[in-house]
């Protein structure tokens, strides 16, 4: 009985490393991401409209954060301009919509998109490191930001564009709900997608090329190929969840892909946890409900103390919020809350209870 329910942990051979189910041996590992997957699954029905289109907003988050974090997290290039790859894969969406292309193939080319954008831009950015491949990362989200408002005739200028909704053989996804299981679908598997990248060969590169760009050249790595792909993936899962945000709102302008939403995408795989498939989800979700915990909160403090305004105040505590915890992150959790998930997984293991 306990061979079936605490399967060996340890792993005997690199096939076995990578194996698709290598997280999942153990029995209680899979009993309880199979009760939260059938929880995410069941609950939409006893849920408020405006909180599962938080939740949408979320798995939108998640999808975006991973590839952010396959960048900066597992191979510590730093970039500013992920709301750019979000806003060509909204507006390819967006292009392609309109033509009656089926939803799948939108998703695809949305990615593929920003994927080419992406190495266009890792080209030139492949010999900065730091602060200047930030500032160059920066230039070039100035850059598709002009180009959206200036091309008119592409992307509507300022003033926006319309995304009519998906369609999925022959049947079109409207409504909360819909939206909701078809995203819970996509970053579920976009999260496995990433977990499984890094732990082949390319996955195993980017980190090597995070720890010491010398020390993996020397090792036979290729650079240049690893940050491009680097770039590439990350740009690709930009352009996926920019679609499913166009999708979403089904209205879309340049004001939706502004600085601040690279920035936002920075807090989470801060606050989740560098290089972590579980920190992506988990800061996805924790930054996208911050703001309406926030909110709420300051709805009902304003009704205790009628001198903090909502409507002139919310704003500024939102954003205070908003930065002290991620300056309490780096301060005192620089893991982020992968870190806290080990720390309880460990405590869970240890005795009494695993025996």
């Amino acid at each position: 009985m306990s061979r079936i329910l605490f399967y060996r942990s340890y792993r005997v051979s690199y096939l076995e490393d990578r194996s698709l189910l290598q997280g999942f041996q153990n029995f209680w590992t899979r009993f309880w991401l199979a009760a939260l997957l059938l929880m995410l699954v069941l609950v939409p029905p006893f849920m408020q409209q405006y909180w599962i289109y938080t939740f949408n907003l979320a798995a939108i988050a998640v999808v975006g954060s991973l590839g952010l974090n396959l960048l900066t997290g597992n191979t510590g290039q730093i970039s500013l301009a992920h709301a750019s790859f979000l806003a060509v894969g909204a507006y390819t969406a967006a292009a392609l919509a309109k033509l009656a292309v089926p939803f799948p193939l939108v998703m695809l080319a949305a990615g593929a998109i920003a994927a080419l954008v992406g190495c266009l831009i890792a080209i030139p950015a492949l010999r900065l490191k730091g602060l200047y491949l930030a500032l160059a990362t920066l230039a070039f989200f100035v850059l598709v930001d002009f180009a959206l408002r200036k091309a008119g005739p592409l992307t509507g200028g300022s003033s926006g564009t319309h995304v009519p909704p998906p369609t999925l053989f022959g049947w079109t996804v409207a409504g909360d709900v819909q939206f909701y299981y078809l995203f819970l679908a996509l970053a579920t598997a976009s999260a496995i997608f990433v977990a499984n990248l890094q732990r082949s060969w390319v996955g195993r590169a980017l980190m090597a090329v995070r720890d010491s760009d010398t020390a993996a050249e020397m090792a036979g790595i290729s650079i240049f190929r690893t940050k491009l792909v680097a770039f590439a993936i990350s740009s690709f899962l930009g352009g996926v969840a920019g679609s499913m945000l166009g999708y979403y709102l089904q209205f879309i302008n340049p004001d939706n892909f502004g600085l601040t939403v690279s920035v936002a995408y920075i807090a989470m795989i801060i606050v989740g946890g560098m290089g972590s498939v579980t920190g992506s989800i988990l800061g996805g979700v924790f930054m996208t409900l911050l703001p309406e915990v926030v909110r709420v909160g300051v709805q009902a403090a304003s009704k205790l103390w009628p001198a903090l305004d909502v409507q002139s105040k919310g704003a500024f505590v939102e954003g205070a919020v908003y930065g002290l915890v991620i300056i309490l992150f780096l301060m005192f959790k620089p893991e982020g809350l992968a870190r806290f998930w080990r720390d309880l997984l460990t405590y869970f293991r240890s005795w009494p209870f695993a025996h």
